[in-house]
């Protein structure tokens, strides 16, 4: 029998590396068995393309900002930039709301693929993959008509006004329905990581990500024949983008994977994986979604006290964070896999190692990436807008939260590992008291007492205290055995 290319790929890659990095295969194609070999191995083997992926995803939404915060008026003044991230700063909450139900569906479908997995059912993982597709399209026209109708109430409570509203508005208008499209990209992903492939699942992320980032400045800025549109621009590049990954994704999991099965699928067994991934799905989004709602709070707190000016700042180190936290979030697309299958598996001594090994790396890349943005924090805030005053706030904030970067990671790490095993309380425990209990109530009381820096005070002493009780709460308390799927 013929080998396709990325059979050929995977055999090579296998003799190539040691078998800690590339552990075999299983009989399943493309699947690779998390159970057998080293814990640290299988979780370095995906970080590198799963980092890269998140990191290019990020990336885009970081240029996106980049882009915005340096347009100005015909005058050259940049008041147009400020207004432009005061946009994105109120948009930015609600986007991420109808993106973090799509984090939790797909953290719902690759627990309960990735236990059937370890538990040897391999039709039934096709089948729960199938029905996953079905069940987040469904969700997320739900999601998305929800929030466009508490759309106005939502930026007067976050203090939008005049022509930053606007601009939130004209953004939303389009970002807001992609949501849907960034469903089956992102089901198709978590699909592939479920059976611990890594290359695959990051390409679909990349490929939307770079596409976006191409067409960005031809869309914001009116290069060639475009129109200039600004924050319209970044909005269709975005749905451009995810359009063309969710069309890539859906063909590599129907047709090249053959990982989802529609035509086995009937009322019953669609009912039965929508209960299974739903268990987790829904839980896990609303954990996800319990982030953005601490964000929404504290944007709206930061506008109260200082306006569009300090919404902008506050905006600008939001999305510069997102360079310190990239390899983080891929390391949370790691252990999902690896603690599903072994738990499915009912090795328990190898799901406390991940969660152990996880932990290790979260603080030296915090411990890195601090010292990296402290040094860089002028060149950093001058490329992100052109605004002195927006500058000099944003500052601080590079000398202050980044050190604690690991205490965040501890949390949305640990919500992941346990989201795998069927357990999502945990991480939805874990969020809000991060996210409503610490985060949002000490960002208000910061920038109340001592303005921006106050605020960036109360996000480092939440990400401490939040992830500690994560980490100490995971090794000392919480069950290691993963629910059947």
């Amino acid at each position: 029998m013929s080998q396709t290319p990325d059979e050929t790929l995977d055999e090579k890659l296998a003799e190539a590396l040691p078998d800690a990095i590339s552990p075999p295969l299983t009989s399943g194609k493309g699947k690779v068995d998390l159970t057998q070999g080293p814990i640290q191995g299988h979780i370095l083997r995906m970080l590198g393309p799963f980092a890269i992926a998140v990191i290019a995803l990020l990336s885009a939404g970081i240029i996106d900002t980049i882009y915005l915060g340096n347009l100005t008026g015909e005058d050259g003044s940049p008041e147009l930039g400020v207004l432009a991230l005061a946009a994105v700063g109120f948009a930015y909450p609600l986007t991420f709301f109808g993106n973090s139900v799509n984090i939790g569906l797909g953290a719902g479908t690759s627990s309960a693929i990735s236990r059937a997995i370890g538990s040897g059912d391999a039709e039934k993982a096709r089948r729960h993959g199938a029905a996953a597709i079905l069940f987040a399209l469904t969700v997320m026209f739900i999601t998305v008509s929800l929030i466009w109708l508490i759309l106005p109430l939502a930026l007067d409570f976050v203090g939008a006004r005049g022509e930053s509203r606007e601009m939130a508005i004209s953004y939303l208008m389009i970002s807001l329905p992609g949501l849907v499209v960034v469903s089956i990209a992102m089901i198709c992903n978590n699909i592939l990581r479920a059976g611990g492939e890594a290359i695959l699942p990051s390409s679909i992320m990349i490929l939307g990500a770079v596409l976006n980032i191409i067409i960005d400045p031809f869309l914001i800025f009116g290069w060639g024949p475009f129109p200039r549109l600004e924050v319209q621009g970044a909005a269709i590049a975005t749905v451009t983008g995810n359009t063309i990954a969710a069309i890539f994704g859906f063909y590599i999991v129907q047709f090249r994977r053959k990982a989802v099965s529609f035509a086995k699928m009937t009322v019953s067994s669609i009912r039965h994986a929508w209960w299974t991934i739903g268990r987790v799905g829904i839980v896990a989004a609303v954990t996800n979604v319990v982030v953005p709602v601490g964000t929404f709070l504290a944007v709206a707190a930061v506008q109260r006290q200082g306006g569009d000016t300090y919404n902008a700042a506050f905006t600008l180190t939001s999305r510069a964070e997102l360079i310190s936290v990239g390899l983080l979030y891929g390391l949370s697309a790691c252990i999902g896999a690896v603690t599903g299958q072994n738990g499915g598996a009912g090795k328990t001594d190898r799901v406390e190692e991940a969660f152990r090994v996880c932990y290790r790396i979260c603080i030296v890349w915090g411990t890195g990436m601090a010292v990296v943005l402290a040094i860089l924090a002028g060149p950093i805030v001058n490329l992100f807008t052109n605004d002195p005053e927006v500058a000099e706030l944003a500052k601080t904030y590079f000398w202050i939260v980044p050190i604690t970067i690991a205490g965040y990671g501890f949390v949305f790490v640990s919500a992941a590992g346990f989201n795998a095993l069927g357990r999502p309380l945990y991480g939805l425990t874990f969020t809000i008291i991060r996210s409503l209990l610490l985060y949002a109530p000490l960002v208000a009381i910061g920038v109340y007492l001592d303005d921006l820096r106050g605020a960036f005070f109360g996000i480092a002493i939440a990400n401490v205290i939040s992830g500690l009780i994560a980490r100490e709460w995971v090794l000392r308390k919480a069950p290691m055995t993963a629910k059947d799927s």
